[in-house]
């Protein structure tokens, strides 16, 4: 068989990052379904999604595939339990006899059924086909569903189109002995409420295969509630309020070469709360000094124009959110930390220059998600009740159901709104898919990235396994040691720095 074979675990072709850059078909294959097989699933996945800019629905189809993938090697396992018990499946009376005793005996601690997939021969492959208009991803196992199985499992798609929410599922009684249960029903229902049309899904057999395969358009119709939810979000990024006047026109000055210290500081005097922060910036651990700041002047010699006009920023997106998004200051205040760490790495890697662009870039990576999670707690309700989720309030996962704006996207929109420069607007954009960012703005959309990875890290929504290859590479931290060190560093150096304030 062609491919790399790793704990049984088939890629063909074995390098998926090119055959994706290639738009070539692309395939994992195995037994089981193993941590190794999800760490494979997440970043095959994560590569195909980002470049339709649909990176939102990742976690969504994830649970998709895992629940196609169980249910394939349940499937599997099944037809190896029959053949040990010398049933013919095909019999009416022979598979009632066997399914009395199936789940006891395949799932239990002391069965070796499922250990023996690999050596029977019965495999799953996740196959990723391009085409002109939308990503094809099948589930195949090679064994044929029995007529009566399909019959079921198409029985319970076309009904979970009918659902008007998930609370309608729990009404029937769903029998999950032959797969296809609740999991998938959810899944469907998901997909009807972004426009995706019943035929997304769909499962058949050629008499030797089974073949389930999911069809993403790069363009979904909406449903009703989509469309409400995607001119909300399109009118609030209308009212977005305007950039500080004061603070562009302390930028105009920074700009000019002709500007002198005196105009510089005179206008920020004019701003109680920016003479504040400019003076705790010019006395912090980042710069060096023999005596203690005390005027404005002498803060803007010391920090310089780059160093203010950061400065100038965090404090307008700060007014601003102040002004419209106080509920989220949560998010905004964890963003300080992913802006202290993008800083920290530029400076590691001695790319000081970049260090400055890097602590801003990182600082609004999640404006997006800030503006999308505001559009009213009516819809978030609605949302809720649509997907059965209570903790959907509390994440990005509104995401799912936009007309294909993630919140990187509509992030970067928001900053060509403020008129900022191409390097902050291109590194938040691609913060999620760094690899995708324009060469020249490359390395900053890999510091952003990384600063980013670390704080989801902590936050629990992300492990090393899954961190995109080419950053990891780019840093020189393929080796997970190195890449705990430099993550304890930063960790470190931030809390140091927030001891000392």
């Amino acid at each position: 068989m062609e491919g790399t074979i790793e704990n049984q675990v088939v890629l063909n072709p074995p390098n998926f990052k090119e055959a994706i850059r290639n738009g070539e078909d692309f395939y994992i294959q195995f037994s089981l379904m193993s941590p190794l097989v999800e760490e494979h699933l997440i970043k095959v996945l994560h590569r195909e999604l980002e470049n339709y800019d649909i990176l939102y629905m990742k976690d969504m189809l994830l649970t998709v595939l895992k629940e196609l993938i169980n249910n394939a090697v349940k499937a599997n396992a099944k037809r190896l339990f029959f053949r040990k018990k010398g049933l013919d499946i095909r019999k009416k009376e022979d598979y009632r006899n066997g399914m009395e005793t199936f789940k006891e005996e395949v799932f239990s601690d002391e069965s070796s059924i499922l250990n023996e997939l690999p050596e029977a021969k019965l495999v799953v492959r996740v196959f990723f086909k391009v085409l002109p208009d939308n990503l094809r991803i099948s589930i195949i196992n090679n064994i044929a569903i029995l007529e009566e199985e399909l019959v079921k499992v198409e029985s319970r798609v076309k009904k979970a189109y009918s659902y008007k929410d998930i609370s309608d599922a729990f009404d029937d009684v769903l029998d999950d002995s032959e797969g296809a249960g609740l999991g998938l029903t959810m899944a469907l229902i998901l997909f009807k409420n972004i426009g995706l049309p019943p035929e997304t899904f769909s499962i058949t057999t050629d008499g030797k295969l089974t073949i389930a395969k999911i069809n993403i358009p790069r363009r979904t119709d909406a449903g009703e509630f989509s469309v409400k939810i995607a001119e909300g979000i399109l009118q609030e990024l209308e009212n977005i309020p305007s950039f500080p006047e004061n603070i562009i026109e302390i930028q105009r000055l920074c700009g000019n070469p002709d500007s002198t210290i005196r105009e510089i500081a005179d206008s920020i005097k004019r701003d109680p709360g920016l003479t504040t922060a400019l003076l705790k910036l010019a006395n912090s651990a980042g710069y060096i000094t023999i005596k203690k700041i005390e005027t404005i002047e002498e803060a803007v010699k010391i920090i310089g124009t780059k160093g203010i006009n950061m400065l100038l920023v965090a404090t307008g997106v700060q007014k601003v959110l102040d002004s419209r998004y106080k509920k989220f200051e949560t998010i905004w205040k964890n963003s300080y930390k992913t802006a202290f760490y993008a800083q920290r790495i530029a400076m590691q890697i001695k790319h000081s220059k970049m260090s400055e662009f890097a602590y801003l870039a990182a600082l609004l990576c999640d404006i997006g998600r800030i503006v999308l999670l505001s559009i009213g707690p009516d819809k978030i309700n609605r949302l809720i009740e649509i997907t059965g989720n209570r903790n959907l309030a509390e994440t990005a996962v509104i995401e799912e159901i936009t007309l294909g704006v993630s919140h990187s996207t509509l992030g970067s929109l928001i900053c060509k709104k403020w008129k900022f420069n191409d390097a902050l607007v291109k590194a938040i954009e691609f913060h999620h898919r760094p690899h995708m960012a324009p060469e020249r703005f490359r390395d900053l959309a890999y510091t952003v990235y990384l600063s980013y990875i670390f704080n989801e890290i902590e936050n629990r929504n992300c492990r090393f396994e899954i961190v995109d290859e080419d950053v990891l590479e780019y840093f020189n931290l393929n080796n997970k040691k190195n890449f705990e060190m430099l993550h304890k560093v930063l960790r470190d150096a931030y809390e140091a720095n927030a001891a000392a304030r």
